[in-house]
């Protein structure tokens, strides 16, 4: 069943007021938290909607909006710990060819077009919020602190029918070719696939505790949940680089570091360009390993020597060049393996980084007819749905799960939408995920 903006309204409401005052994003928060009365509210994502359809100068139409009064954001500040606010000498209509005209100077990722209600003309523009990059964190992965956005109504329009709604940064929903997805089927946040990388993990962990008993100075221990969010940092990285490149591109993981699924004979993947077996192709375990001496080492307290250092911790030393350095060499890290997949294939990875590229998926591809698409993070509601209807690079990855039950695959479309596969209680499985289900998490 398909959703439009009209229908989008009542779900907006019923989500906006069962979100708690708890859940309600940054400082300087509106007093009232409240919405628009229904028709503007309509009016407003309708417009929004019907500009996501539009073209600039033969660039689709990409851009963030704020609903809130400019008191909320003070004069003075900027990014990257405030926001600097601009307001124009004259507030502009709010339409769809105004929001057209302004999105070439709003960059997505840096600023929004701010908009008041209007008591004659419902809405109007009143100038432009520049946010800075930081809010992207939760997507792309990064340890610097961040102020979050007013705990206001945010509209991000991504493409053609493309609408993520937000309270500050909190998703209340996306809307995506017709379709209503939900931020809680964010398989990143599931237990499954916690447990799933839980193997690295304990290596990681056994490799701190070598390195602690090996030195003399203290050296705090580390969370395993610090660890967790590490790899998922990496993942995050990843995904955002290829996304943002459009050009596309699949990624088969396999948890373990030496699964025999590699071998060259292998029948279900063929790797073109394969990466020797040395040193080098740890280079993801070995930041990690860094990262996790870098902050159990500057932390360590020779009266708490069994002091558990948490990801708030790294977080909190963001002043230290050491930091700033790891941070950099996960970042091109990432960019790396990103731009493995503009060759043609699968990037295929392990518990340790990249295995090789330009994987040819192979074996037969009939006997799979039908997928599950998941509304949940676990997997348990689901809707079945035929493979027929999706490409070929989706189709060969679902024939890859159905064939090998331990990998996880993942596709990120030219459009930047993301789906994530795996096999999952007897049937190969997707989440769809929109970048955005990243943030806010």
């Amino acid at each position: 069943m398909h959703v439009y903006p009209s229908e989008l309204v009542a779900l907006i409401i019923q989500r906006w007021e069962a979100s708690s005052s708890a859940s309600a994003q940054g400082e300087g928060a509106q007093e009232d938290g409240r919405l628009p009365a229904k028709a503007a509210l309509e009016r407003l994502i309708s417009t929004c909607y019907q500009v996501s359809m539009m073209r600039e100068e033969d660039r689709p139409v990409i851009l963030r909006l704020i609903l809130a009064p400019p008191s909320l954001f003070p004069p003075e500040q900027g990014p990257p710990e405030g926001f600097h606010r601009l307001l124009f000498a004259s507030p502009r209509p709010f339409n769809e060819y105004e929001l057209r005209r302004l999105s070439p100077a709003v960059d997505f990722e840096r600023s929004l077009i701010a908009v008041e209600p209007h008591p004659e003309r419902a809405f109007q523009i009143w100038g432009i919020v520049n946010s800075g990059i930081r809010w992207l964190q939760e997507e792309r992965g990064g340890s610097k602190k961040t102020r979050q956005l007013p705990d206001a109504f945010v509209v991000h329009v991504t493409g053609p029918g493309m609408l993520t709604i937000c309270r500050g940064l909190k998703i209340l929903a996306t809307l995506n070719g017709g379709k209503v997805i939900d931020s809680s089927a964010n398989a990143f946040q599931s237990q499954w696939i916690y447990k799933l990388f839980a193997e690295q993990r304990n290596v990681l962990l056994q490799l701190h505790e070598q390195f602690r008993a090996s030195v003399l100075y203290p050296v705090a221990k580390i969370q395993e949940e610090f660890i967790a969010i590490l790899q998922f940092q990496i993942l995050k990285r990843v995904l955002s680089v290829c996304r943002i490149s459009r050009h596309g591109g699949t990624f088969i993981i396999f948890p373990d570091d030496h699964p025999p699924e590699w071998a060259a004979d292998n029948p279900h993947i063929l790797i073109k360009y394969r990466f020797r077996q040395d040193e080098a192709i740890q280079r993801q375990r070995q930041l990690m390993v860094r990262t996790i001496r870098l902050v159990t080492t500057t932390l360590g307290d020779i009266k708490d020597p069994d002091k558990i250092i948490t990801w708030k911790d790294y977080v909190d030393l963001r002043h230290e060049s050491g930091v700033y350095d790891l941070e950099e060499a996960i970042y091109e890290h990432a960019q790396f393996v990103a731009n493995l997949a503009a060759v043609d294939g699968a990037v295929v990875t392990s518990g340790q980084g990249p295995v090789g590229f330009g994987g040819m998926i192979v074996g037969s591809h009939d006997k799979l007819t039908e997928v599950a698409i998941a509304s949940d993070a676990e997997g348990k509601m689901v809707n079945l749905a035929k493979i027929e209807t999706y490409g070929s690079r989706h189709r060969s990855v679902y024939h890859l799960c159905d064939a090998l039950h331990q990998v996880v695959a993942i596709v990120v479309s030219q459009d930047g939408n993301i789906q994530l596969a795996k096999w999952r209680n007897g049937i190969v499985t997707c989440w769809d995920l929109t970048s955005q289900m990243f943030i806010g998490d």
